[in-house]
């Protein structure tokens, strides 16, 4: 059975103004680690000094870190299919409030280790080091990651001493309820799978490398959530995919679509940061920081607004732009940039002369968003699957037969089955870049 080991590092203790600065897990699999995962994390928005003060490490470690959005997917890849272990309820806590606050709901804890160490011991104090110390556990936990190993040692030692009562070994023992669905026609390859009510409705839909085994556990899990799902569920499908980049693809585009009652993660879909420009009322032509549906965005987007604000700096000292009319200040004086800006925000440049370069700006933008395919193993060995992104648009993906003549890339997209750009799915070809996924397949350049 997998585990993962969560543990939460916050800025505060209450609940309401807390925000996740460290975060650490360690998964394990029949009581052997099958990956590890530690990042400092830039809260967003930014602590006050008040908040800052307080904090027990270098707070410049955290402003350099990345945001919770931009490592939330490498999380889920780990404790998904899982159960997860949290130190205490306010860290359990903390995670979803952090993952609802992007669009995700993660669920509750399977296991709660100070409620659990108090419940078998007896003891009413719980911290790492008592519980160690208190089950004769020789380790020294100082890093978060090191407070997940402990944690995981705490856990099945906890498990061990209770074996044989109802609180024990029984918390870890599988419950198999195989005998309400046919299961025969599920292969053993990746893909998506869909669970269908008796009216024939999708209830859930979930991605796999291993559709049967992925979908038996969800049947012999012995948490109240699969319960309940593998209860409603009469029938089940799925889709081949032949490869786990295009499964997590695909899954996104049916929960956003068929927004699935059982589904709580990518139903609701957050929009990005863009750069607009517009032309005010003396003419100058300004680009602005927006939040916005991309449907109708003209220019470059970004998924939260540091990084749309890092990107404008760049392009406002390449252009020798005006920072208050590129969006980075919001005054009525002029700037506080004597060295890029040439004086337009004071009246001593021409309109049309500033004009020109923030329209080479917004080249700039366009020209370096990068188009490409990514050409993965189809669903057979007969098969080659292409994912296309055009000028940083994910466009969709399609199946080409190995024999096919191809000639061109305009030939390749031909292939392609259009699929909507949002979120989710820039945030699963980040992660395919970021991650040992890239050795999955070959990027060509468009």
């Amino acid at each position: 059975m997998k585990f993962s080991f969560i543990s939460v590092t916050a800025s505060s203790n209450n609940l309401a103004t807390a925000r996740i600065i460290n975060l650490a897990v360690r998964t394990s699999e029949d009581e052997q680690c099958i990956a590890e995962f530690e990042s400092y994390i830039k809260p967003q928005p930014r602590l006050s000094m008040t908040e800052r003060t307080s904090l027990t490490i270098d707070y410049s470690r955290i402003k350099t870190a990345p945001p919770f959005c931009d490592i939330a997917l490498e999380i889920i890849a780990l404790v998904e299919n899982g159960q997860t272990v949290f130190m205490d309820r306010f860290s359990e806590r903390l995670f979803i409030k952090s993952f609802k606050q992007i669009g995700y709901s993660p669920g509750r804890a399977t296991y709660i280790l100070q409620q659990l160490f108090k419940n078998i011991t007896g003891t009413k104090t719980f911290t790492i080091a008592v519980a160690l110390q208190s089950l004769g556990l020789k380790y020294f936990a100082n890093t978060p990651l090191e407070h997940s190993k402990a944690m995981e040692k705490i856990f099945f030692a906890l498990i061990e001493i209770s074996s044989g009562t109802s609180n024990g070994s029984d918390l870890l023992k599988e419950k198999p309820n195989l005998d309400t669905v046919d299961f025969s026609h599920l292969p053993k390859t990746p893909g998506v799978y869909f669970f269908r009510n008796k009216e024939g409705e999708v209830i859930y839909v979930g991605k796999a490398i291993n559709i049967l085994k992925r979908v038996r556990s969800h049947f012999t899990a012995s948490n109240l959530f699969e319960r309940e799902l593998c209860a409603q569920t009469a029938f089940l499908d799925f889709e081949e995919t032949g490869s786990e980049t295009l499964a997590l693809l695909l899954e996104s585009h049916y929960i956003t679509t068929l927004k699935p009652i059982c589904n709580t993660n990518q139903k609701e879909l957050i929009d990005p940061y863009v750069i607009r420009s517009k032309t005010d009322g003396r003419g100058i032509l300004r680009l602005q920081l927006i939040q916005k549906s991309y449907a109708d965005s003209e220019n470059e987007f970004y998924y939260n607004r540091d990084s749309v604000l890092l990107k404008m700096k760049q392009v406002q000292q390449k252009f020798n732009l005006c920072r208050r009319f590129t969006g980075i200040e919001r005054t009525a004086a002029k700037c506080s940039d004597p060295v890029f800006c040439k004086g337009i925000c004071q009246g001593l440049e021409d309109k049309s002369i500033y004009n020109e370069r923030v329209a080479a700006a917004l080249k700039f933008i366009f020209d370096e968003r990068p188009s490409y395919i990514i050409k993965l193993g189809g669903r057979h060995i007969f098969e080659s699957a292409v994912v296309l992104v055009k000028n940083g648009i994910y466009q969709g993906f399609g199946f080409i037969e190995n024999d096919a003549n191809i000639n061109s890339f305009r030939d390749i997209e031909g292939y392609i089955k259009r699929y909507s750009h949002n979120y989710f799915t820039s945030r699963i070809i980040d992660q395919f870049h970021r991650s040992n996924k890239k050795q999955e397949g070959t990027i060509l350049k468009y």
